[in-house]
């Protein structure tokens, strides 16, 4: 978009900026506002079939700059157009090693000062005449804060003889700084190599180099397109040779047969630095499948075994049952149970198992989706399932219909079986396994102490050990519920029945609403504003088809009407899902715009090049993993990331807050969480000043434990 934007304002801006023909003067030299452009030769004068060199020097304003011939992320290169006698022949530019120029975050590659681009001209064998005319036109784009294009004819005459004799001592002198400048032909073999998240790494066979002689590596791609540029290249120096991890371009199209570009070395010697620049071209070699720069060094990467896997899926799903997602539902059947109380033990034992067989086939259940999935597609992660706004819609409409089903609007009975609405909400067996069902469904958006790690085992290892780690979990979070079912003694402390379950069952209808509410705002962060639309419509067919089945007796003739106006209006509501999947989802999660899950106010968004950049410029880094699905991020955010105290913390120290938004699926952070063994987020990274890698905090944050850990490194400066 940069380089068309470039594009436009070179063709908007030429007809100001640019003269016409016939105010344009035409000699060797031309003085624009920021360039002071001359043609030169190498040569004094021309002999007949003898090539030489001319070259176009540009004097550039100081602060200013002009493009090579891949610009980067902005601009255009400088091109020469020739007016030559017949047979002559001008050869492309030979250009010099370029630079880098970072402005506010765009990376350019270009020149500033004084440049010389050299062109090979070739006289014919028969070339008569007493003097060689050599006429060019060159535009560039100059660029500061602001972007200028310039152009100017050039003209010079070389005089004809018998034998070429050189140009003046000075004029020599800069054909031989341009040559010294201009890249070798690398001495090395070289490949590169596609990672399966599709980033291309850079090997050249340097064998021998020192890493500590070398101070700086750079590549600089010969094309835009393939390869992205980037403000900082982590590359890793070897006897073995030098690997660049690189990031793949905009380009749509495939990645070349061979990727061309010049490397840049900066060398320590007994004589000061060298900065020594090598024409590559890489040979794509399907067999070299790189992995993306390690991050084994971060603190709190857990590599557990079978048995502490298992160990820690319990804890996690135990802990599981404080979190905010599941709370409402949990509240609901311990409401439910107590009024159980004083019934037969038999009956609440009934009433414990089928709640722990509902969790527990759920999650088996979710395990079998997540190894047929994990099969066919080769990677899942926790939580996956709200990243489509589909299911979102749905777990929106069962909040609704179970916040109606407690508030008393209708109960399930014979006229509303068939239906199947509000299983969670029903007394007796069915009640209790479909609210173990409902309890799974709203977890799996958060994640708790102890499941990070246990999930991360559980969906990278084979078929048993994930079915195993995920039944673990789902006991975890039955057992409080499993263990008060089966002992009397806890069962005597719930208290007695009475009128308070019917108004506390109506009060828990509320945080149904609100998690229906909570659904909708998801979605919208999905799909855009469609989604209220489509969501609010789908509730209000669903409570009309209510409304219809319990108006009426079943014996009334116009029954069957209702029933298919209801089925109807049912149907309707659950069409809006395809209207999501075709449309407004689609658009949402593929712009990149606004309608990003969580704010980014104070932050930065996450890319792993931004992260590498920080890191290597020594600044501390806090990356944030998020989603607008997950209630612990967004808890996190309020009560600890979020704070004056806070921000204020975080700006002092001078931290880069990076914040990687999966709400939608992101390849990008989706590989950050897999290298890091974690399946889901809250993830939180703190990359101190110096540190081998980042230590990855709790993943339920408190605002001292964000204060801590910088009040740490202000001491760790001093």
């Amino acid at each position: 978009m940069q380089r068309f934007l470039a594009l436009l304002l070179w063709l908007a801006a030429g007809p100001v900026f640019a003269q016409s023909p016939s105010q344009v003067p035409v000699s060797s030299v031309v003085q624009t506002d920021n360039v002071r452009a001359e043609l030169i030769s190498d040569v004094a004068s021309v002999k007949a079939g003898e090539p030489f060199w001319a070259g176009l020097r540009q004097t550039i304003r100081p602060k200013w700059h002009t493009y090579w011939k891949n610009p980067g992320e902005s601009g255009l290169p400088t091109e020469i157009r020739w007016t030559l006698p017949a047979g002559v022949t001008a050869g492309p530019i030979v250009w010099p090693t370029p630079h880098m120029f970072d402005i506010g975050g765009i990376i350019n590659y270009g020149f500033s000062d004084d440049i010389l681009l050299l062109v090979r001209i070739t006289p014919p064998a028969d070339l008569s005449g007493d003097t060689l005319k050599l006429a060019a036109e060159a535009n560039w784009l100059v660029c500061e804060d602001i972007c200028i294009p310039e152009d100017a004819k050039l003209e010079l005459a070389l005089p004809l003889a018998a034998t070429a004799t050189p140009a003046d001592p000075k004029t020599r002198a800069l054909f031989d700084t341009a040559r010294r400048n201009v890249p070798m032909e690398s001495p090395w073999p070289a490949r590169y190599g596609i990672s399966k998240s599709g980033e291309p790494t850079l090997a050249v066979e340097a064998k021998g180099l020192k890493a500590d002689t070398i101070r700086d590596v750079y590549f600089f791609p010969a094309e835009w397109g393939p390869v992205a540029t980037m403000a900082k290249q982590k590359a890793s120096v070897t006897a073995d040779g030098i690997q660049i991890p690189l990031k793949r371009g905009d380009a749509k199209a495939s990645m070349p047969e061979h990727l061309t570009g010049t490397l840049v070395l900066t060398e320590k010697t007994g004589n000061g630095e060298v900065r020594q620049a090598f024409d590559i071209s890489a040979k794509l070699d399907p067999a070299f499948v790189p992995t993306q720069a390690s991050l084994a060094g971060t603190a709190g990467v857990e590599q557990l075994s079978l048995v502490q896997a298992l160990l820690f899926a319990l804890l996690g799903g135990l802990i599981l049952n404080l979190m905010p997602c599941v709370f409402p539902v949990l509240a609901m059947k311990a409401a439910a149970f107590a009024r159980l109380a004083g019934h037969a033990q038999a009956e609440m034992r009934r009433d414990g198992l089928a709640y722990t067989a509902g969790v527990l086939v759920s999650f088996g259940a979710m395990a079998a989706i997540v190894v047929a999935i994990r099969a066919s597609v080769g990677e899942v992660n926790w939580g996956f399932q709200f990243q489509s706004p589909v299911f979102s819609l749905l777990i929106a409409y069962l909040f609704f219909v179970v916040g109606l089903n407690l508030s008393g609007v209708f109960e399930v009975d014979g006229r509303l079986a068939g239906v199947g609405q509000g299983l969670a909400a029903r007394s007796g067996t069915t009640g209790a396994f479909f609210t173990g069902v409902l309890a799974v469904i709203v977890a799996t958006p958060c994640t708790a102490p102890f499941m990070a790690a246990a999930l991360g085992f559980a969906l990278s290892q084979p078929a048993p050990a994930t079915v195993a780690v995920l039944l673990a979990m789902g006991l975890g979070l039955a057992l409080p519920y499993l263990a008060l079912s089966m002992t009397p003694m806890l069962q005597r402390l719930m208290p007695r029945p009475g009128a308070w379950m019917d108004r506390l069952r109506q009060f828990l209808a509320f945080p149904m609403y609100a998690s229906a509410v909570w659904m909708i705002w998801v979605l919208t962060q999905q799909t855009g504003a469609d989604g209220v639309v489509y969501a609010l419509g789908g509730m209000i067919l669903i409570a009309f088809a209510i409304w219809l089945l319990r108006v009426g007796s079943d014996a009334s003739p116009a029954v069957w009407l209702r029933r298919g106006v209801a089925a109807a209006a049912v149907l309707l509501a659950f069409a809006a899902t395809l209207k999501l999947e075709n449309g407004s989802a689609t658009a949402a999660s593929t712009s990149g715009g606004p309608a990003s899950g969580v704010s980014f106010e104070g932050w930065e968004r996450f890319s792993r090049a931004r992260m590498d950049e920080a890191v290597a410029a020594g600044k501390p880094v806090f990356v944030d993993f998020t989603a607008a699905w997950c209630i612990t991020c967004l808890v996190n955010e309020r009560v600890a990331l979020d704070t004056p105290a806070s921000r204020r913390a975080f700006e002092q120290a001078g931290v880069v807050k990076l914040k990687g938004d999966w709400t939608n699926r992101d390849a990008e952070i989706t590989a950050v969480l897999k290298e890091l063994g974690r399946a889901g987020v809250p993830l939180y990274l703190f990359w101190a000043p110096g540190a081998p890698g980042p230590k990855i905090l709790p993943q339920v944050l408190t605002e001292g434990m964000i204060l801590s850990e910088l009040a740490s490194l202000q001491q760790a400066r001093r």
